[in-house]
């Protein structure tokens, strides 16, 4: 079996390799029977990877394999998200000195354009998948979409190739960051390989440039620098990952307990002067009225891909006879940041980062929309926990993209419902096997508490 070993890792790899190319190269998200059938393939081998990864050796083979993965993926446009023409048209803006939170996109291709002697792009407009919304993008997003558009003025290949760079090296600081925690708690750096080899975060993070990767990097930095006790530089990069991604703002109340009052107090303050030093450049009355009307939407129009929200709009469909999504967005909402304040008080004041998983998993179950890479961030969260039910939504998830056609999207709610039924079967399952096993746990905190993905190191 030792002679295997190496054998079955070099096949694992390389067929994650090829699924991976095979489907950033060749696929489009509509394509769903080979879609769905290669990225089983990565998902298996990926498996296959990380639960024969025993060695020093193996564990740091895999993570070359890991960078590889994502180094193949520079040269290719994004296939599974269009989000990459709103990102080139922010930064066309902001080249011009227009404030893309001033402007729909559809008013400027009507003649606003021509009023305000601003050269747009009309092909760049057509493959916008959200026109008549106002942009949802932090600054920070806005300075990595500026610098794309800087450094290639009229190339939308070359601005997708600066952006997924800045968003590479982010994943590769997250890769670091992950193995220095794995030391600092004493956990197997296998475990780091969940996320460093997990095929969803490779297409979705490098190849189709969601910004999350950036978020979780900033994140994870802001939990080391708290570790070593550098509060403030953790208070700093945790305002870099607000700016990227306003979620985090509603891990803030987890530090009440951790830093006690007048650390925190300090640290919510250096967060709050740095947001909005950060965000002064676009600060606006039209910022303002842009980020309302959006979050407003997310809360009361867009449905995608929900857990608890689809059960409550089906009671809502049978006592009202219409889709409650106003007053259900909001209320859920709410729910979600009582159940998030409980589960602070709660807590026993585990490390951050396992928190940080809880009240993302909180986010996830009470939130109206739901895509792929939104699981991601629960993923880095727990890869170091005994959890892997993260690791089994981003195999289910993925199911999501059967709704695609070549010109619509119609959502299959049964796959949503094998999803969900899946996750929370395997969360429940090993959430009771983690009551049964917490001494034994605690007596060796690098053995895993699950089951058919389980190996003892």
């Amino acid at each position: 079996m030792l002679r295997l070993r190496p054998i079955c890792i070099g096949i694992s790899s390389v067929v994650l390799l090829s699924s991976i190319f095979f489907i950033t190269y060749f696929l489009q998200r509509y394509e769903t029977v080979e879609l769905l059938t290669v990225y089983t393939l990565a998902f298996l081998a990926y498996v296959g990877c990380v639960l024969l990864a025993r060695s020093k050796q193996s564990i740091y083979l895999l993570l070359g394999v890991a960078v590889v993965g994502r180094l193949i993926l520079l040269p290719a446009q994004p296939n599974l998200s269009d989000d990459i023409y709103r990102f080139v048209w922010d930064g066309r803006l902001l080249q011009q000195d227009v404030n893309p939170f001033a402007y729909l996109p559809s008013e400027l291709m009507n003649g606003k354009a021509d009023s305000l002697g601003i050269d747009i792009d009309p092909e760049l407009y057509t493959a916008l998948n959200s026109p008549d919304y106002y942009t949802i993008y932090p600054p920070i997003n806005q300075a990595v979409f500026t610098l794309a558009v800087k450094l290639f003025p009229n190339s939308l290949t070359g601005s997708t190739w600066v952006i997924r760079a800045i968003l590479l090296l982010a994943e590769l600081g997250t890769l670091w960051l992950l193995f220095q925690l794995a030391k600092r708690y004493r956990i197997s750096q296998q475990q780091v390989l969940w996320y460093a080899l997990n095929p969803l975060a490779i297409l979705e993070m490098t190849g189709n440039l969601h910004f999350e990767a950036l978020m979780i990097f900033f994140l994870l930095g802001s939990v080391y620098l708290l570790e070593k006790q550098k509060w403030i530089r953790s208070a700093l990069l945790f305002a870099l990952a607000v700016c990227t991604k306003l979620l985090p703002l509603m891990f803030l109340p987890l530090y009440l307990r951790r830093l006690g009052w007048q650390k925190v107090l300090l640290f919510y303050a250096v967060i709050g002067i740095a947001t909005l030093l950060m965000f002064l450049p676009l600060l606006s009355s039209e910022l303002i009225a842009g980020l309302q009307g959006s979050i407003g939407l997310y809360f009361q129009k867009f449905e995608f891909n929900a857990s608890l929200y689809y059960i409550v709009r089906e009671i809502g469909y049978y006592w009202k006879g219409y889709n409650i999504i106003q007053t259900a967005g909001t209320q859920l909402a709410v729910t979600a940041f009582l159940l998030i304040i409980l589960y602070t008080f709660l807590e026993r004041k585990k490390h951050v980062m396992s928190a940080f998983g809880w009240v993302w998993l909180i986010y996830l179950l009470l939130a109206l929309t739901i895509h792929p890479w939104y699981v991601l961030p629960l993923l880095a969260f727990t890869v170091l926990t005994p959890y892997r039910y993260a690791v089994v939504w981003t195999y289910f998830i993925f199911l999501t993209y059967a709704g695609y056609t070549i010109d619509n999207f119609q959502e299959n709610l049964w796959l949503v419902f094998l999803e969900y039924s899946v996750v929370i079967t395997w969360l429940g399952y090993e959430l009771y096997q983690r009551r049964h096993q917490h001494s034994k746990f605690m007596a060796n905190p690098t053995k895993l508490s699950w089951v058919f993905l389980s190996k003892n190191n």
